[in-house]
């Protein structure tokens, strides 16, 4: 096949790619496009002249501001300067129409002792939108299913605890002597086991002292708690006044304390763990940091232990968490907005 058949017979193929693709030389500049990448410069890009071919499309994303498009960008030079590919980019554009989410995959290749990238951008804006609704949706059933742990520990608290200590009661005003007294006895303490049972459900569940103390306070209790019963050594850093704030806010950040101390008995190995809860400007700060063995191998900030349930819970709230290797060990921080109590 000749030269010119397999130019024409590439430009064919790239025809029938749906992605917009282009080809780069190796100054960046934009040498070809396909059919898919022409509609989308003439009805969606800022307008290009002859789509963009001949425009250096590195300047041109760097051109675009925005700490996303200069990463494309530095990533395309990458690719130039022989850094191994594909390169791999997701990142917003906000166009005339509206803001726009592309997915950038570019690949450097050799052609005829040339240097070319093939860059090839596809719209997922519409994944990204139902993303973004399933990630709300996720939240907003775990607050939902707070609410719900909350009702039924007040009933448990306030309904059936209360039947039980008045049986209780009722056998306790009961002195009989002989066979009678000794199965009193032997129900009384199965009351008094079955009470503390469903106090600690109900605590569980929902901890009153969220309510009544306020977070700092309630993070402390259970953090105090769960050094005890698991033998942790744990260094508690929660300022004794620490203000009240917006409910949901501190039920997402109680839920993230209780799942990162749990992740720390469970992973991590280790004996120690400290935990602090501070304001940071207008952001809350909790900090959880164990010793132990740290993130396995390829793991990352987005994936294991739990993290999926804390990182919706505070996206419900506005906050972000982060994951990270403290050598030893593992540092988890979890920000959210302040807001005080109503």
């Amino acid at each position: 096949m000749s030269e010119g058949s397999a130019s024409g017979l590439y430009e064919v193929i790239l025809d029938t790619v749906t992605a917009n693709v282009a080809i780069l030389n190796a100054e960046g500049e934009i040498v070809a496009v396909n059919d898919a990448w022409a509609q989308f410069a003439a009805f969606n890009a800022p307008p290009l002249e002859n789509h963009g071919l001949g425009l250096n499309y590195i300047a041109f994303c760097d051109s675009l501001g925005g700490s996303e498009t200069s990463e494309a960008a530095a990533g395309l030079r990458g690719l130039l300067a022989g850094e191994a590919g594909p390169f791999r980019h997701e990142y917003q554009m906000d166009l005339a129409s509206g803001p726009l989410w592309a997915r950038m995959i570019a690949t450097r290749i050799s052609s005829n002792g040339r240097t070319l990238v093939i860059v090839a951008q596809e719209d997922i804006t519409v994944q990204r939108h139902a993303q973004a609704a399933l990630g709300r949706a996720t939240a907003a059933l775990l607050h939902a299913e707070d609410d719900e742990r909350r009702r039924i520990a007040r009933e448990l608290h306030d309904g059936t605890a209360q039947y039980l200590t008045g049986a209780k009661l009722m056998l306790g005003a009961m002195k009989v002597e002989g066979r009678a007294e000794k199965v009193r006895v032997e129900i009384e303490a199965l009351l008094v086991n079955a009470l503390e049972e469903i106090r600690s459900l109900s605590y569980v569940m929902h901890p009153p002292a969220l309510e009544e103390t306020g977070l700092g306070p309630a993070i402390r209790q259970m953090a105090e708690g769960f050094a005890r019963r698991t033998g942790l050594s744990l260094q508690i850093d929660i300022a004794d006044d620490f203000p009240k704030m917006a409910r949901r806010t501190e039920v997402a950040l109680y839920r993230v304390a209780q799942e990162a101390l749990a992740n720390v008995h469970r992973h991590s190995g280790s004996p120690r763990a400290a935990i602090g809860l501070r304001l940071a400007g207008e952001m809350v700060l909790l900090s959880i940091r164990d010793y132990g063995v740290g993130l396995p191998d390829g793991a990352s900030a987005t994936s294991g232990v739990g993290l999926a349930g804390m990182r919706l819970r505070l996206e419900f709230v506005n906050g972000h968490i982060s994951l990270t290797s403290a050598f030893p060990g593992v540092l988890v921080e979890a920000w959210a907005p302040f807001q005080p109590k109503d």
